[in-house]
Protein backbone atom coordinates (compact mmCIF):
# COMPACT_ATOMS: atom_id res chain seq x y z
CA UNK A 1 0.00 0.00 0.00
CA UNK A 2 1.38 3.40 -0.97
CA UNK A 3 1.77 6.32 1.48
CA UNK A 4 -1.09 8.13 -0.26
CA UNK A 5 -3.35 5.10 0.17
CA UNK A 6 -2.34 4.67 3.82
CA UNK A 7 -3.23 8.22 4.97
CA UNK A 8 -7.08 7.86 4.85
CA UNK A 9 -6.86 4.61 6.80
CA UNK A 10 -4.77 6.27 9.50
CA UNK A 11 -7.18 9.21 9.70
CA UNK A 12 -10.16 6.84 9.96
CA UNK A 13 -8.46 4.87 12.69
CA UNK A 14 -7.78 8.09 14.59
CA UNK A 15 -11.46 9.07 14.39
CA UNK A 16 -12.48 5.64 15.65
CA UNK A 17 -10.02 5.91 18.55
CA UNK A 18 -11.36 9.38 19.43
CA UNK A 19 -14.93 8.08 19.52
CA UNK A 20 -13.79 5.08 21.55
CA UNK A 21 -12.08 7.32 24.10
CA UNK A 22 -15.14 9.60 24.32
CA UNK A 23 -17.49 6.67 24.91
CA UNK A 24 -15.11 5.17 27.45
CA UNK A 25 -14.93 8.52 29.24
CA UNK A 26 -18.74 8.81 29.33
CA UNK A 27 -19.08 5.28 30.68
CA UNK A 28 -16.52 5.98 33.38
CA UNK A 29 -18.35 9.20 34.30
CA UNK A 30 -21.60 7.29 34.67
CA UNK A 31 -19.88 4.68 36.83
CA UNK A 32 -18.51 7.43 39.04
CA UNK A 33 -21.97 9.05 39.30
CA UNK A 34 -23.51 5.71 40.28
CA UNK A 35 -20.91 4.96 42.94
CA UNK A 36 -22.23 6.09 46.33
CA UNK A 37 -18.78 5.56 47.78
CA UNK A 38 -17.36 8.16 45.39
CA UNK A 39 -20.13 10.71 44.81
CA UNK A 40 -21.43 12.43 47.92
CA UNK A 41 -23.39 15.19 46.20
CA UNK A 42 -24.79 16.02 42.79
CA UNK A 43 -26.27 18.91 40.82
CA UNK A 44 -28.68 17.88 38.06
CA UNK A 45 -30.60 19.89 35.47
CA UNK A 46 -34.10 18.96 34.34
CA UNK A 47 -35.83 20.53 31.35
CA UNK A 48 -39.39 19.25 31.30
CA UNK A 49 -39.93 20.56 27.78
CA UNK A 50 -36.95 18.74 26.28
CA UNK A 51 -36.85 15.44 24.41
CA UNK A 52 -33.28 14.62 25.38
CA UNK A 53 -31.41 14.56 28.67
CA UNK A 54 -33.30 14.66 31.95
CA UNK A 55 -36.85 15.76 31.18
CA UNK A 56 -38.65 14.72 34.39
CA UNK A 57 -38.04 15.30 38.08
CA UNK A 58 -38.78 11.63 38.72
CA UNK A 59 -35.91 10.55 36.47
CA UNK A 60 -33.54 12.90 38.26
CA UNK A 61 -34.61 11.57 41.66
CA UNK A 62 -34.10 8.01 40.46
CA UNK A 63 -30.47 8.78 39.63
CA UNK A 64 -29.95 10.04 43.20
CA UNK A 65 -31.15 6.88 44.96
CA UNK A 66 -27.62 5.99 46.06
CA UNK A 67 -26.20 9.51 46.43
CA UNK A 68 -26.34 10.63 50.08
CA UNK A 69 -26.35 14.34 49.22
CA UNK A 70 -26.74 17.20 49.58
CA UNK A 71 -28.02 17.20 46.01
CA UNK A 72 -29.72 19.86 43.91
CA UNK A 73 -32.13 19.51 41.00
CA UNK A 74 -32.60 22.67 38.92
CA UNK A 75 -35.86 22.53 36.99
CA UNK A 76 -37.19 24.45 34.02
CA UNK A 77 -40.41 24.10 32.06
CA UNK A 78 -43.82 22.65 32.88
CA UNK A 79 -43.42 19.22 34.48
CA UNK A 80 -46.50 17.01 34.10
CA UNK A 81 -45.90 14.30 36.69
CA UNK A 82 -46.63 13.26 40.25
CA UNK A 83 -43.36 13.47 42.14
CA UNK A 84 -42.52 11.06 44.97
CA UNK A 85 -39.49 11.76 47.18
CA UNK A 86 -39.09 8.73 49.42
CA UNK A 87 -36.20 7.87 51.76
CA UNK A 88 -34.01 10.61 50.28
CA UNK A 89 -32.29 13.23 52.43
CA UNK A 90 -30.88 16.69 51.71
CA UNK A 91 -32.61 17.21 48.36
CA UNK A 92 -33.29 20.67 46.92
CA UNK A 93 -35.60 21.36 43.97
CA UNK A 94 -35.09 24.83 42.47
CA UNK A 95 -37.48 26.28 39.89
CA UNK A 96 -36.31 28.42 37.02
CA UNK A 97 -38.71 31.32 36.34
CA UNK A 98 -42.08 29.91 35.30
CA UNK A 99 -41.34 26.28 36.21
CA UNK A 100 -44.30 24.22 37.42
CA UNK A 101 -45.25 20.75 38.63
CA UNK A 102 -48.66 19.60 37.45
CA UNK A 103 -50.78 16.68 38.67
CA UNK A 104 -51.53 14.00 36.07
CA UNK A 105 -53.61 11.73 38.33
CA UNK A 106 -56.86 13.67 38.11
CA UNK A 107 -56.62 14.55 41.80
CA UNK A 108 -56.13 10.98 43.01
CA UNK A 109 -52.45 11.31 44.00
CA UNK A 110 -50.41 14.07 45.61
CA UNK A 111 -48.64 16.32 43.15
CA UNK A 112 -45.54 16.13 45.38
CA UNK A 113 -45.28 13.55 48.15
CA UNK A 114 -42.34 13.51 50.57
CA UNK A 115 -42.09 10.42 52.81
CA UNK A 116 -39.46 9.31 55.34
CA UNK A 117 -37.10 12.01 54.07
CA UNK A 118 -35.12 14.66 55.90
CA UNK A 119 -34.34 18.20 54.76
CA UNK A 120 -36.18 18.38 51.44
CA UNK A 121 -36.47 21.93 50.03
CA UNK A 122 -38.80 23.00 47.21
CA UNK A 123 -38.28 26.55 45.97
CA UNK A 124 -40.25 28.95 43.74
CA UNK A 125 -42.50 26.51 41.86
CA UNK A 126 -46.12 26.77 40.83
CA UNK A 127 -47.62 23.46 41.99
CA UNK A 128 -50.99 22.63 40.47
CA UNK A 129 -53.67 20.12 41.46
CA UNK A 130 -53.42 16.75 43.15
CA UNK A 131 -55.04 15.34 46.25
CA UNK A 132 -52.52 17.51 48.10
CA UNK A 133 -50.14 19.91 46.44
CA UNK A 134 -47.28 19.00 48.79
CA UNK A 135 -47.77 16.11 51.22
CA UNK A 136 -45.07 15.75 53.89
CA UNK A 137 -45.55 12.50 55.83
CA UNK A 138 -43.97 9.78 57.96
CA UNK A 139 -41.58 11.89 60.00
CA UNK A 140 -40.26 13.96 57.10
CA UNK A 141 -38.75 17.45 57.35
CA UNK A 142 -39.81 19.73 54.49
CA UNK A 143 -39.00 23.32 53.50
CA UNK A 144 -41.22 25.21 51.04
CA UNK A 145 -40.02 28.63 49.91
CA UNK A 146 -41.81 31.04 47.61
CA UNK A 147 -44.17 28.52 46.01
CA UNK A 148 -47.68 29.04 44.71
CA UNK A 149 -49.64 25.87 45.54
CA UNK A 150 -53.14 25.71 44.13
CA UNK A 151 -56.01 23.54 43.00
CA UNK A 152 -55.56 20.60 45.41
CA UNK A 153 -59.13 19.37 45.71
CA UNK A 154 -58.74 16.15 47.74
CA UNK A 155 -56.96 17.49 50.82
CA UNK A 156 -54.70 20.51 51.11
CA UNK A 157 -52.23 22.73 49.38
CA UNK A 158 -49.79 21.77 52.15
CA UNK A 159 -50.34 18.68 54.30
CA UNK A 160 -48.24 17.62 57.34
CA UNK A 161 -49.00 14.30 59.00
CA UNK A 162 -47.49 11.52 61.09
CA UNK A 163 -45.01 13.66 63.07
CA UNK A 164 -43.73 15.49 59.99
CA UNK A 165 -42.68 19.16 60.01
CA UNK A 166 -43.13 21.70 57.23
CA UNK A 167 -41.60 25.19 57.15
CA UNK A 168 -43.42 27.39 54.63
CA UNK A 169 -41.89 30.75 53.79
CA UNK A 170 -43.60 33.18 51.43
CA UNK A 171 -45.76 32.27 48.48
CA UNK A 172 -49.47 31.55 48.31
CA UNK A 173 -51.80 28.65 49.11
CA UNK A 174 -54.98 29.17 47.15
CA UNK A 175 -58.01 27.48 45.63
CA UNK A 176 -57.47 24.23 47.56
CA UNK A 177 -59.82 22.24 49.79
CA UNK A 178 -57.65 23.36 52.76
CA UNK A 179 -54.78 25.78 52.42
CA UNK A 180 -52.94 23.98 55.24
CA UNK A 181 -53.81 20.69 56.90
CA UNK A 182 -51.84 19.41 59.91
CA UNK A 183 -52.91 16.23 61.69
CA UNK A 184 -51.71 13.24 63.70
CA UNK A 185 -48.86 15.17 65.28
CA UNK A 186 -47.89 17.01 62.09
CA UNK A 187 -46.75 20.60 62.41
CA UNK A 188 -46.51 23.61 60.09
CA UNK A 189 -44.58 26.85 60.54
CA UNK A 190 -45.97 29.34 58.00
CA UNK A 191 -44.20 32.70 57.75
CA UNK A 192 -45.16 35.42 55.30
CA UNK A 193 -47.68 33.19 53.53
CA UNK A 194 -50.93 34.24 51.85
CA UNK A 195 -53.73 31.68 52.43
CA UNK A 196 -56.72 32.64 50.32
CA UNK A 197 -59.74 31.41 48.34
CA UNK A 198 -59.65 27.89 49.77
CA UNK A 199 -62.75 26.06 50.95
CA UNK A 200 -61.18 26.38 54.42
CA UNK A 201 -58.00 28.26 55.18
CA UNK A 202 -56.41 25.98 57.80
CA UNK A 203 -57.46 22.64 59.31
CA UNK A 204 -55.73 21.32 62.47
CA UNK A 205 -56.80 18.05 64.04
CA UNK A 206 -55.50 15.22 66.22
CA UNK A 207 -52.60 17.16 67.75
CA UNK A 208 -51.96 19.25 64.67
CA UNK A 209 -49.76 22.32 65.16
CA UNK A 210 -49.59 25.66 63.38
CA UNK A 211 -47.31 28.56 64.21
CA UNK A 212 -47.88 31.48 61.87
CA UNK A 213 -47.99 35.14 61.01
CA UNK A 214 -49.86 34.35 57.78
CA UNK A 215 -52.66 36.30 56.17
CA UNK A 216 -55.71 34.02 56.08
CA UNK A 217 -58.33 35.77 54.01
CA UNK A 218 -61.33 35.35 51.71
CA UNK A 219 -61.68 31.62 52.26
CA UNK A 220 -65.13 30.18 51.60
CA UNK A 221 -65.55 28.73 55.10
CA UNK A 222 -63.64 29.18 58.35
CA UNK A 223 -60.23 30.83 58.34
CA UNK A 224 -58.60 28.49 60.92
CA UNK A 225 -60.24 25.41 62.46
CA UNK A 226 -58.51 23.49 65.28
CA UNK A 227 -59.88 20.40 67.01
CA UNK A 228 -58.86 17.31 69.02
CA UNK A 229 -55.95 18.66 71.09
CA UNK A 230 -54.51 20.85 68.37
CA UNK A 231 -52.38 23.95 68.92
CA UNK A 232 -52.42 27.34 67.21
CA UNK A 233 -49.76 29.99 67.81
CA UNK A 234 -50.93 33.11 66.00
CA UNK A 235 -48.12 35.67 66.24
CA UNK A 236 -49.08 38.72 64.24
CA UNK A 237 -51.39 36.79 61.94
CA UNK A 238 -54.23 38.37 59.99
CA UNK A 239 -57.49 36.41 59.77
CA UNK A 240 -59.88 38.58 57.82
CA UNK A 241 -62.90 38.42 55.56
CA UNK A 242 -63.55 34.69 55.71
CA UNK A 243 -66.94 33.25 54.79
CA UNK A 244 -67.90 31.91 58.23
CA UNK A 245 -65.95 32.37 61.46
CA UNK A 246 -62.39 33.60 61.63
CA UNK A 247 -61.12 30.93 64.06
CA UNK A 248 -62.77 27.92 65.73
CA UNK A 249 -61.18 26.00 68.63
CA UNK A 250 -62.80 22.73 69.68
CA UNK A 251 -62.16 19.63 71.80
CA UNK A 252 -59.28 20.60 74.07
CA UNK A 253 -57.49 22.73 71.52
CA UNK A 254 -55.44 25.76 72.51
CA UNK A 255 -54.45 29.05 70.93
CA UNK A 256 -52.04 31.84 71.81
CA UNK A 257 -52.50 35.23 70.16
CA UNK A 258 -49.54 37.61 70.31
CA UNK A 259 -47.82 40.26 68.21
CA UNK A 260 -51.00 42.31 67.66
CA UNK A 261 -52.93 39.92 65.41
CA UNK A 262 -55.88 41.19 63.38
CA UNK A 263 -59.09 39.13 63.34
CA UNK A 264 -61.79 41.17 61.69
CA UNK A 265 -64.47 41.19 59.02
CA UNK A 266 -65.28 37.49 59.31
CA UNK A 267 -68.88 36.40 58.75
CA UNK A 268 -70.25 34.52 61.74
CA UNK A 269 -67.86 35.88 64.36
CA UNK A 270 -64.19 36.23 65.20
CA UNK A 271 -62.99 33.48 67.59
CA UNK A 272 -65.21 30.68 68.90
CA UNK A 273 -64.06 28.39 71.75
CA UNK A 274 -65.95 25.25 72.72
CA UNK A 275 -65.53 21.82 74.33
CA UNK A 276 -62.87 22.71 76.91
CA UNK A 277 -60.66 24.70 74.59
CA UNK A 278 -58.65 27.71 75.70
CA UNK A 279 -57.06 30.86 74.32
CA UNK A 280 -54.59 33.43 75.60
CA UNK A 281 -54.65 36.95 74.22
CA UNK A 282 -51.19 38.14 75.15
CA UNK A 283 -50.05 41.73 74.78
CA UNK A 284 -49.74 43.98 72.94
CA UNK A 285 -53.51 44.08 72.35
CA UNK A 286 -54.99 42.32 69.34
CA UNK A 287 -57.50 43.85 66.97
CA UNK A 288 -60.41 41.41 67.28
CA UNK A 289 -63.27 43.64 66.19
CA UNK A 290 -65.83 44.11 63.46
CA UNK A 291 -66.75 40.47 62.93
CA UNK A 292 -70.34 40.16 61.77
CA UNK A 293 -73.03 37.65 62.69
CA UNK A 294 -71.52 36.74 66.07
CA UNK A 295 -69.27 37.82 68.90
CA UNK A 296 -65.68 38.82 68.32
CA UNK A 297 -64.64 36.27 70.97
CA UNK A 298 -67.27 33.72 72.00
CA UNK A 299 -66.94 31.17 74.79
CA UNK A 300 -69.34 28.23 74.72
CA UNK A 301 -70.60 26.82 78.01
CA UNK A 302 -68.40 23.71 78.05
CA UNK A 303 -65.52 24.81 80.31
CA UNK A 304 -63.74 27.06 77.84
CA UNK A 305 -61.39 29.88 78.85
CA UNK A 306 -60.13 32.97 77.02
CA UNK A 307 -57.58 34.73 79.18
CA UNK A 308 -57.40 38.52 78.70
CA UNK A 309 -60.25 38.41 76.17
CA UNK A 310 -61.92 41.18 78.14
CA UNK A 311 -58.88 43.47 77.96
CA UNK A 312 -56.61 42.56 75.04
CA UNK A 313 -58.87 42.26 72.00
CA UNK A 314 -58.98 45.92 71.04
CA UNK A 315 -62.49 46.66 72.20
CA UNK A 316 -64.28 43.77 70.54
CA UNK A 317 -67.34 42.18 72.10
CA UNK A 318 -67.16 38.94 74.05
CA UNK A 319 -69.17 36.79 76.44
CA UNK A 320 -66.04 35.21 77.95
CA UNK A 321 -65.42 35.61 81.67
CA UNK A 322 -61.88 36.31 82.75
CA UNK A 323 -60.54 33.10 84.35
CA UNK A 324 -59.32 33.37 87.93
CA UNK A 325 -55.80 32.07 88.47
CA UNK A 326 -55.58 29.56 91.34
Amino acid sequence: MSRAELIPHVIGLGGFMSRFKLRTSLCLSLLVLMSAGTVRAATLYVNCGAKEGLHSIGAALQSLQHVPGPSTINVSGACHENVVIQSLDRITLNAAPGASINDVSGGNADTVQIATSQSVSINNFTINGGASGVDCILGSLCYLNGNTIQGATGNAGVNAAALSRIFVSGGALQDNLFGINAQNGGGVWAIGVLIQHNQQGVNLMSQGLLQTDATVTANVGTGIFATHNSTLNCSGCNVTGNGTLGIILRRNSTARFSGSPVITGNTGGGVLLSEESSALFAGPPANVTGNTGGLDVACAASATTAKFATTNIGGGNTNCVEPIDP
